[in-house]
């Protein structure tokens, strides 16, 4: 061996920080950990920094000092975790519970709208009679809850901007587990107008009575039940980033503007309905189930980036004389005999449309 060449030593201070990871991760999947101890574990990221820095100056003359540092800082971080919070130490913001509620009244109709912004929210209909919103939100903000009485009564249902300088600790947000659950009366007409944000939401509207809808996308993921509704309505739906997921119940009615953008669209329709829906394609992908008992026209004049698919037993009517197969109007068997219909024009982006 070279007696001028330095022997190296293999360092004993990141394998014993992955093996703090893994016993913290341990932790927290076996529910030990609290949301509360988490956040401390996320706020303390400057003491990771502060500990690399002394295994480069200390650490690395030696495998055992390098070790022993490793060992500190894991053992002080899980003695954090585990009794800060017992001990005062928090680091949790303000994440309250906050409740809404207002009667039907003397309202026949109500125009509502729900600003979801960022909290993972569930819309459904409410069990408590006489009562037209019940709302329970765990909440970072302030939320305002605006009504204004009518025979059409109106409520507004939004987060109040942070205007104290601080930054919204959405980090304790996430690890409380919070989230916002919103109960609509199913006894009178409802225009709602939902504006998703970026939490994940689940819109479970089949019990209500819809006389529109529409609903602005982010980029959160959407889950939507479109009831079928006493008569004709329309629905809008701009799609933002998230992907959505779209149930049309049974004899519906609707006269339908999507907005594609660049989530995928997911969108299965009942039996007995009547559908007129313009889809504006954007970079996401559309893929319609579609029931077997109703009369189906797609209608595709432009020439997009994407894919148009449709099953092999439409007949094309009209080639828009291109003789391109992404463009022309086909018709399902028995479309003009069909006593339900449902016609499709869809304005092509980059993404696929899939007609199922």
């Amino acid at each position: 061996m070279d007696e001028g060449k330095k022997v190296g030593y293999r360092s004993l201070f990141w394998p014993i920080i992955l093996i703090g990871v893994g016993i913290i991760w341990l932790l927290a999947n076996m529910k030990i950990l609290q949301p509360a101890s988490l956040s401390i574990l996320i706020r303390s990221w400057p003491l990771i920094l502060v500990v690399i820095g002394l295994d480069i100056l200390i650490g690395r003359r030696s495998p055992l000092i390098g070790g022993l540092i490793g060992l500190f800082a894991v053992a002080a971080i899980i003695l954090l975790i585990l009794f800060g919070p017992s001990l005062g130490v928090e680091f949790t913001g303000d994440v309250k519970t906050l409740e809404f509620s207002e009667p039907i009244g003397e309202a026949k109709s109500a125009h509502i709208t729900l600003d979801l912004e960022r909290y993972p929210s569930i819309v459904q209909e409410t069990q408590i009679l006489g009562v037209l919103v019940n709302a329970t939100l765990d909440t970072v903000t302030d939320v305002n809850f605006a009504v204004q009485d009518g025979v059409e009564k109106g409520v507004l249902l939004e987060p109040v901007s942070d205007t104290s300088g601080l930054s919204i600790d959405w980090f304790d947000l996430a690890l409380a587990d919070a989230d916002w659950e919103i109960a609509l009366s199913p006894d009178l007409p409802i225009d709602l107008m939902v504006d998703v944000g970026s939490g994940s939401t689940d819109l479970r509207l089949e019990d209500l009575q819809l006389t529109d809808l529409n609903i602005d996308g982010g980029s959160g993921s959407t889950d939507v039940t479109i009831p079928a509704g006493l008569e004709q309505y329309d629905v809008v739906i701009d799609g933002g980033s998230g992907s959505f997921d779209v149930i049309i119940q049974d004899e519906a009615d609707l006269v339908m503007v999507i907005d594609v953008g660049s989530g995928s669209f997911d969108i299965d329709i009942g039996s007995d309905t009547n559908v007129e829906a313009q889809i504006d394609g954007g970079s996401g992908s559309v893929e319609i189930n579609l029931p077997g008992d109703v009369g189906v026209r797609l209608v595709v004049r432009d020439r997009g980036s994407g894919n148009v698919r449709v099953p092999g037993n439409y007949n094309m009517v009209d080639d828009m004389d291109d003789n391109d197969s992404d463009t022309g109007i086909w018709e399902s068997p028995g479309y003009d005999d069909a006593a339900y219909r449902i016609e499709i024009r869809f304005d092509p982006g980059s993404g696929s449309l899939t007609l199922r």
